[in-house]
C-alpha cells in the first residue's frame, strides 16, 4: 500500500495544489524527523512505470494506492478539475492493469487541499462531507470503469487521534487534556 503524499513527490507539479501536509512540513520542518517532506518522496509520479515493472517482476497481483485529493481537485469545489492529475492516475491505473495488477484505490489517506483548512477548518466542518462526495464522484467518473475496489478513508480512527486528539499530524489541533 502507498500514500500519495509519501510516494508521489512532484510537489505542485502539473497543477497539483497545496495540501495540508505540504503546509505542515514546509512551515514547521521540525514536525518531521530530519525535516523531510513529500516534495520528491520516492518520486512515483515520474517513476511509476519502473515501480510497476518491479511489482510485476515480483509477482504482485494487487496494489493499494491513494489519490492525492489536491492533485485531482486542487481547491475542491472552489476550483476546477486538474485534468493533468486525472491523466496521471489514468496512466497509473492502466499500467497496473496491463501488468496484471489489480488497483485498490483509497480516496483519502490523511491529505486534502489546504484550501479546506483555510476556508472552513477541514474535517471540523460539515462542508467536508460535500467536498468528499465531490472527490468520490470525480474519481468514480474518471476511474470507476477500471477500479472496482475502493477504500473511502485510510484509518479514520488514526486520523482523528493523530490530527485532532494528539495534534501531531496536520492540522495539529488537539483537545484538552492532550494539548
Amino acid at each position: 500500500a502507498s500514500s500519495a503524499y509519501q510516494y508521489e513527490g512532484a510537489f505542485l507539479t502539473d497543477g497539483k495544489g497545496l495540501d495540508n501536509w505540504d503546509v505542515f512540513t514546509h512551515e514547521n520542518p521540525g514536525n518531521i524527523l530530519d525535516a523531510n517532506n513529500g516534495d520528491i518522496a520516492v518520486d512515483q509520479y515520474h517513476r511509476f512505470m519502473e515501480d510497476i515493472q518491479s511489482m510485476a517482476y515480483l509477482g504482485v497481483n494487487s496494489y493499494r494506492l491513494s489519490i492525492s485529493w489536491s492533485r485531482v481537485l486542487p481547491k475542491g469545489r472552489f476550483g476546477g478539475i486538474n485534468y493533468l492529475g486525472i491523466k496521471y492516475y489514468n496512466s497509473l491505473i492502466d499500467t497496473l492493469i496491463s501488468n496484471g495488477i489489480k488497483p485498490f484505490v483509497t480516496l483519502n489517506h490523511f491529505d486534502y487541499p489546504q484550501e479546506f483548512e483555510n476556508r472552513f477548518k477541514s474535517w471540523l466542518s460539515p462542508e467536508m462531507q460535500k467536498e468528499f462526495a465531490y472527490l468520490a464522484d470525480t474519481c468514480f467518473k474518471h476511474f470507476g470503469d477500471r477500479v472496482k475496489h475502493w477504500i473511502t478513508i485510510n484509518e479514520p480512527n488514526q486520523q482523528l487521534i493523530l490530527s485532532y486528539l494528539k495534534g501531531i499530524f496536520p492540522p495539529s489541533r488537539c483537545s484538552m487534556p492532550y494539548g
